[in-house]
C-alpha cells in the first residue's frame, strides 16, 4: 500500500513538474512594460486596417449595457471607437458594416474610411438594418462614387458558405479594382465555436478562406489592394506563397496574436520577414476593445526593430494605401504631444 502511494505521490508530482515546464514553454509571456510602450507610442501615428462597423448591442457592458437598443446605443459604440483611437493614435481606420452605420461613422469622424462587408446576411444581427445579401455593381458604384466609401471588407463568404468564385462577388472585386479600394479577406479558419455567431455557424466552410482561392480572382483583377487577415493561422504558407507572386497583396497578424500564445504564431511572423515579406504587414484590431491587446502583441516580438514595429504600425499601410506626403506629414502632426 505505502509502495503504491509513493508511486501515485511521483506520479503527481512529475505530473506538477510537466505542468509548470509546459506552462512557461508555451503560455506564459513575459508581461509587456505598459510606460515603456507608451513611451514608444508617443508621436507614433498608427493605421489599423481591421475595423467593424455595426450597431451597438444592449449585452456589451464596454460602452453602455443600461442603454437600450437604438441610436443612443449605436452612438455610444461609435464614441467608444473614437476615444480609443484618441488614445492610441489611430490616424486611419478601416471599417466595413452596414451600409447606414458606415455612412454615420464616416460622417462623425473621417478618421473612419468606411466600405461595405460582404456578403451580408439577414441572420446576423451585426449586418442590421438589411438590405440585401448582394449589393450590386450599380449600388456599389454608387457608394464609392458619390457617397466616398473608402474601403472594404472584412469578407464573409466564408462564414456563409458561399466560394469566393461566386459570380455574385464580382461586382464587389471589380468595383475595388476600380476605385484601387483596400479589400480586407478572412484568410483563416472559423473563430473558436464559443465565438461564432450561433444563427449562421452551421454555413461555415473554412476552405474558401483558403487564400489559394483567391488567385484566379487575382488573375483576372491583378490590381486588387488585398489585405488578408489572421495571418500565422492555418493557411499561413498559402498566405506567403500568395504574397511573393502578388505585389499588392498584404497581411495582418489580427486575432491569431491576441488569443494564441506567441509560440504558435510568431514562428509564422519570422518566415514572412525571412521571405522578404516584412514590409507587407499591417496593424489591424479586429475586436472591440483588443486595439492595446494587438499593440502589444506587435510591439512584445523582441526580434523586431523599432523600425519594424513603426513600419507595422503605420509606415507599411501608408505606402499600401498610396498616401502623399502630405497626408503622411498631417498624421504625424496630429499625433504629437
Amino acid at each position: 500500500m505505502r509502495k503504491s502511494l509513493k508511486i501515485i505521490g511521483k506520479l503527481l508530482v512529475a505530473l506538477a513538474v510537466l505542468g509548470i515546464t509546459g506552462y512557461f514553454l508555451f503560455i506564459y509571456e513575459k508581461p509587456v512594460d505598459q510606460q515603456a510602450m507608451d513611451k514608444f507610442l508617443m508621436g507614433q501615428p498608427v493605421i489599423d486596417v481591421h475595423i467593424h462597423v455595426s450597431k451597438g448591442f444592449d449585452s456589451n457592458d464596454v460602452y453602455g449595457s443600461d442603454l437600450k437598443s437604438g441610436p443612443k446605443l449605436d452612438h455610444a459604440k461609435l464614441n467608444w471607437f473614437k476615444n480609443a483611437f484618441d488614445k492610441h493614435n489611430i490616424v486611419i481606420g478601416l471599417s466595413g458594416g452596414p451600409v447606414q452605420h458606415v455612412m454615420n461613422w464616416m460622417k462623425e469622424d473621417n478618421r473612419f474610411w468606411g466600405g461595405v462587408s460582404f456578403p451580408y446576411n439577414e441572420l446576423n444581427e451585426a449586418d442590421e438594418p438589411f438590405v440585401n445579401e448582394f449589393l450590386t455593381y450599380e449600388e456599389l458604384f454608387v457608394l464609392y462614387d458619390s457617397i466616398g466609401f473608402r474601403s472594404m471588407g472584412e469578407s464573409m463568404y466564408m462564414y456563409y458558405g458561399i466560394h469566393p468564385h461566386d459570380e455574385r462577388l464580382d461586382a464587389y472585386w471589380k468595383i475595388a479594382q476600380e476605385f484601387k479600394i483596400p479589400i480586407g479577406i478572412h484568410a483563416d479558419g472559423p473563430p473558436p465555436p464559443w465565438m461564432r455567431d450561433k444563427k449562421t455557424s452551421h454555413l461555415i466552410n473554412k476552405e474558401y478562406s483558403n487564400p489559394e482561392l483567391l488567385r484566379p480572382i487575382l488573375a483576372k483583377y491583378p490590381d486588387l489592394k488585398l489585405i488578408l487577415f489572421h495571418f500565422c493561422g492555418i493557411y499561413s504558407d498559402e498566405a506567403i506563397q500568395l504574397m511573393k507572386d502578388y505585389p499588392n497583396v498584404y497581411c495582418d497578424i489580427s486575432a491569431v496574436s491576441y488569443f494564441m500564445p506567441k509560440i504558435f504564431w510568431e514562428g509564422a511572423v519570422k518566415k514572412l520577414f525571412k521571405e522578404g515579406l516584412g514590409d507587407r504587414l499591417l496593424f489591424g484590431s479586429d475586436y472591440m476593445t483588443f486595439i492595446r491587446g494587438h499593440i502589444e502583441a506587435i510591439y512584445s516580438i523582441d526580434w523586431l526593430t523599432e523600425k519594424d514595429k513603426r513600419d507595422i504600425l503605420y509606415n507599411n499601410a501608408a505606402e499600401f494605401l498610396e498616401l502623399t506626403t502630405e497626408e503622411i506629414n498631417q498624421h504625424h502632426q496630429s499625433v504629437k504631444n
